[in-house]
């Protein structure tokens, strides 16, 4: 099946999005393209320790919660995770967010970025599968723009849970035409850590301020409001997950909050996200946001997400055309006249 096909939108799915604030869509992607992102994800996993941009969640939690320990990322260094050990130590709310686990198994909470600037299979899923279609048709988005990907993994026994949270103030955005894409490359259910999403909260009208995952802690830097503490009380939530097989994908709305519980079971559970914004997105350096890996672009406040960094995916200019052959071209290109 061709990506246009698999990427026509039924009026029934447009209306579940629109309501519920996210969709479960089955068997959008071939194999082809889900082993295209396990590779990836597998060279990613072969750095932890000597790349700038990965990191054990799961190990970076014990050293918070643990005061005589320092903190160690190996050669990863976006965050300054000693601040945020200070941050949350200083937080009277914050606690461990830990499932109940009888193994005595050391587990893995990965997080990784921005493989698609060095990975040809990340932007040919990214740029040529039937997602752009899909993303674009859900937003109403007159064209569409790639804004990046990231990359999560929980390993068997792995007890990190992930903060409830929402992505919108991640992001250096204006505008709410934006939705993030969850593949899972593993069979993913509540067991293993599928991600849990709080139906409608696309719709409650608040921003919420980023936290670092392992706690709700929010960023200092944001001026935006902590997100409730749906862990304490998830009854009081209309909470839905999905469970999904690979191919599938769970598209979620920017302004939905969401979180996700450990890996409890023997499987691993492997996911990579993917961002798109719509036309009526605009550049906004938002205070707290997390500063992106690789960007060289001079956009200011207000401007399009026009720049090689954000790759405009959809519309295609013709029917079969490769925008991941054409990027490496271009990048090609610009790496000659370098």
């Amino acid at each position: 099946m061709s990506p246009s096909m698999r990427g026509r939108m039924s009026d029934a799915e447009q209306s579940a999005f629109n309501r519920d604030g996210v969709i479960c869509l089955r068997n959008v992607l071939t194999g082809a393209e889900v082993d295209h992102l396990r590779h990836a994800v597998a060279g990613q996993m072969s750095r932890l320790g000597h790349s700038p941009t990965g990191y054990d969640f799961e190990a970076l939690a014990g050293q918070v919660w643990d005061q005589s320990q320092s903190v160690d990322t190996g050669e990863a260094d976006r965050f300054d995770m000693q601040a945020m050990k200070a941050l949350i130590r200083s937080d009277a709310a914050a606690r461990p967010l830990l499932e109940s686990d009888p193994s005595a198994e050391t587990g893995l909470f990965f997080y990784d970025v921005a493989a698609w600037r060095h990975d040809r299979g990340v932007r040919k899923v990214a740029f040529d599968s039937a997602l752009p279609q899909i993303a674009a048709s859900l937003l109403d988005a007159r064209y569409l723009n790639f804004w990046e990907d990231t990359t999560f993994v929980k390993a068997p026994h792995t007890r990190q849970k992930t903060a409830f949270h929402q992505d919108l103030a991640y992001f250096q955005i204006e505008g709410d035409q934006c939705v993030i894409v969850w593949i899972p490359l593993d069979a993913a259910s509540l067991d293993n850590g599928v991600t849990q999403y709080v139906r409608g909260s696309h719709k409650w009208g608040q921003v919420f301020a980023p936290n670092v995952f392992v706690s709700q802690t929010p960023f200092q830097s944001s001026p935006e409001g902590r997100c409730p503490d749906i862990e304490s009380a998830p009854e009081d939530y209309d909470i839905v997950s999905f469970a999904v097989e690979p191919g599938d994908v769970i598209i979620h709305h920017v302004m939905t909050v969401h979180g996700a519980g450990g890996n409890m079971s023997d499987s691993w559970r492997r996911a990579v996200s993917f961002r798109y914004c719509g036309d009526q997105v605009r550049y906004l350096d938002r205070k707290g946001a997390i500063a992106q890996v690789g960007v060289t672009h001079d956009l200011s406040d207000g401007d399009r997400l026009f720049s090689a960094d954000y790759p405009v995916v959809w519309p295609k200019p013709w029917p079969g055309f490769s925008l991941a052959e054409a990027f490496d071209a271009l990048d090609g290109d610009r790496a000659g006249k370098a």
